[in-house]
């Protein structure tokens, strides 16, 4: 790993920004390591927690779903 100082960094921000895209590098102020400058590995896409298809298929039903649940609750 290449170590700039926070001084270099500030020079030419664009120019190291631009060569982490290769490699890694450490960046020193007054010698401590301060930061790290390294290529940016995109994150894997998300699954989608649920799918269309896993839900199942609920028919349309010409009644209003209200009587079903009145009829549930006084199941109770």
């Amino acid at each position: 790993m290449k170590t700039i100082s926070i001084k270099q960094l500030h020079a030419e921000t664009g120019r190291w920004v631009r060569a982490a895209k290769k490699e890694t590098f450490i960046v020193t102020d007054r010698g401590e390591h301060v930061a790290t400058l390294k290529p940016h590995v995109p994150a894997a896409k998300p699954l989608a927690v649920f799918s269309l298809k896993s839900r199942g298929f609920r028919p349309k039903v010409a009644v209003d779903s209200t009587i079903y649940i009145s009829e549930d609750r006084n199941g109770r």
